[in-house]
C-alpha cells in the first residue's frame, strides 16, 4: 500500500509525503478482508501525513483486479442546431451517447476514455470543440468493473477515514507517470506487473485502444520459489529480489544462495542458478501472456514505441529480456516521471501508480492546491478535492 501527499505548484507536482505498508486483506487486486485492507491504508496514510504535515481526509484511488474489463464503442450526436460549431456541450452528448453501452447490471462503468472525434466523416479528430460540422461522433475506450469489488473498496477507503473522490485505472496511472506523449502518438504498451495481477494498456496514435488485466503478477514467482526452495514466503520473496533472474545461464555457475529450507537446522548454499531456474518458467509464461494481450489489440508493427514495464515485478532481473524475446517488441523498465521532492522515496518503478495518478489529480478540473495519494486495493492510491464521485455515491 502507499500514500503520498505532493503540493501543485507552478512549477509542477512537489512531493511532501510518501507512507507505505505492506499489504494485507487483498488478493489478485481484489478485497478478500475489508478490516485488514483498511488497517494496512490506514497505515500508509499515517505515515504520509507524519511525514508531509498535511490532513489526509480524502483520496483518489487506484483500482485493479480481474474483475476490470473494457471495450471500444461509439457515440453519434447531432450538433446543436443554430450555429453548427462543436462546443463543450456537444461533446459531452457524443461521450454520453458512447457510454450508452449494455452493461451489465453487476458491473459499472469506470472510464469513457475519447479516443478520437469524427466530425461530418473527417475522422481523427483530436480536439473537436470549435470545429465546424453538423454531425459529431467519438470513438471511446469504456473501462468496467464488477460493482461488488469497487463497493469493497469505498468501503475499506472509508473504514481507514478518508472519502473517495474519484477512482482510476492502476495501469493508466502508471501510464501517466512512464511514457510520453511522443511515445503514446507512435504506439506503445504499458504493463505494470502487480504482486497479484499484471495490468496492460495499450495505446497507438496518441489515444488509448487496448487494456487488459493478467491474473499472474510477482506474487507467483515468490511462491514458485517457495515451493522450490522449501522455504517460508518472507525468505522466498527475500531471494527473488536480491539474487532472482529470469534467464539461467547469465548467472555466474558458482554463486550460491544461503537460506535455511524447512526440515533444516543451519543454513545451506543453493546454487543461484537453481533459483533463476524456478523463476525462467513463470517469467516466460507471464511474457507468453502479455503478448496474447497485445496480439488482441493489432499487429505489433502498430506499436513502435514496444512495452514499457513497470511496478514493482518489473524490478525481476531478466524479465525485460524475456518479454522482449517472446513477444518480438523492444521492452524496457521505466521509472515515474514528472514529480520532484523526496526523489529517493517515491522514484522506483513500483510508485509508477502513485505518481501517476497525483499527475492525473493535477492534471483535472477537480484539484485543490494539496493533491494527495494513497492505496486502497493493494497497490496505490492518490488522493486530491472535496468531490465525491457520482458514480460511486451510485454504488450506495
Amino acid at each position: 500500500m502507499c500514500c503520498a501527499a505532493a503540493d501543485l505548484e507552478a512549477t509542477g507536482l512537489r512531493v511532501l509525503g510518501v507512507g507505505e505498508a505492506v499489504s494485507r486483506g487483498v488478493r489478485k487486486g481484489a478485497v478478500v478482508e475489508i478490516e485488514r485492507a483498511a488497517e494496512a491504508v490506514a497505515e500508509a496514510v499515517d505515515m504520509a501525513e507524519q511525514m508531509s504535515g498535511v490532513p489526509i481526509d480524502s483520496a483518489v484511488v487506484g483500482i485493479a483486479g480481474g474483475h476490470i474489463t473494457s471495450q471500444n464503442s461509439r457515440g453519434v450526436v447531432a450538433v446543436t442546431a443554430g450555429h453548427r460549431e462543436v462546443r463543450d456541450q456537444d461533446v459531452s452528448r457524443a461521450i454520453e451517447a458512447a457510454r450508452a453501452v449494455s452493461v451489465p447490471s453487476e458491473r459499472r462503468i469506470v472510464h469513457v476514455l475519447p479516443q478520437q472525434f469524427t466530425i461530418d466523416g473527417q475522422e481523427g479528430v483530436r480536439d473537436a470543440v470549435g470545429m465546424a460540422g453538423n454531425r459529431l461522433e467519438v470513438d471511446a475506450h469504456i473501462v468496467t468493473g464488477a460493482n461488488t469489488a469497487i463497493q469493497n473498496v469505498v468501503k475499506v477507503v472509508h473504514k481507514a477515514g478518508l472519502d473517495v473522490d474519484d477512482m482510476v485505472l492502476q495501469v493508466l496511472a502508471s501510464a501517466e507517470a512512464v511514457v510520453t506523449e511522443d511515445e503514446i502518438e507512435r504506439g506503445v504498451i504499458v504493463v505494470d506487473i502487480g504482486g497479484g495481477t499484471s495490468d496492460v494498456a495499450v495505446f497507438s496514435r496518441g489515444s488509448i485502444v487496448h487494456t487488459g488485466v493478467i491474473p499472474v503478477g510477482g506474487n507467483h514467482v515468490t511462491s514458485d520459489l517457495a515451493v522450490g526452495l522449501r522455504c517460508d514466503l518472507d525468505t522466498a520473496e527475500t531471494v527473488k529480489r536480491n539474487f532472482g533472474h529470469c534467464l539461467q545461464l547469465t548467472v555466474p555457475s558458482d554463486s550460491e544462495v544461503t537460506l535455511t529450507p524447512m526440515g533444516y537446522d543451519e543454513p545451506v548454499g543453493i546454487p543461484q542458478r537453481f533459483v533463476a531456474e524456478i523463476i525462467g518458467p513463470r517469467g516466460r509464461e507471464m511474457a507468453q501472456l502479455i503478448g496474447r494481450e497485445i496480439e488482441s489489440a493489432g499487429p505489433i508493427g502498430l506499436f513502435p514505441g514496444g512495452i514499457v514495464l513497470t511496478g514493482g515485478g518489473a524490478l525481476l532481473r531478466g524479465f525485460a529480456e524475456v518479454v522482449q524475446q517472446e513477444t518480438d517488441l523492444p521492452a524496457r523498465v521505466a521509472t515515474p516521471q514528472g514529480v520532484h521532492g523526496m526523489n529517493d522515496e517515491i522514484r522506483g518503478p513500483h510508485h509508477a501508480t502513485v505518481v501517476g495518478l497525483l499527475r492525473w489529480a493535477a492534471r483535472s478540473n477537480r484539484a485543490r492546491k494539496v493533491v494527495r495519494t494513497r492505496d486502497a486495493n493493494g497497490t496505490e492510491v492518490t488522493a486530491i478535492g472535496t468531490r465525491f464521485g457520482r458514480w460511486v455515491r451510485e454504488l450506495f
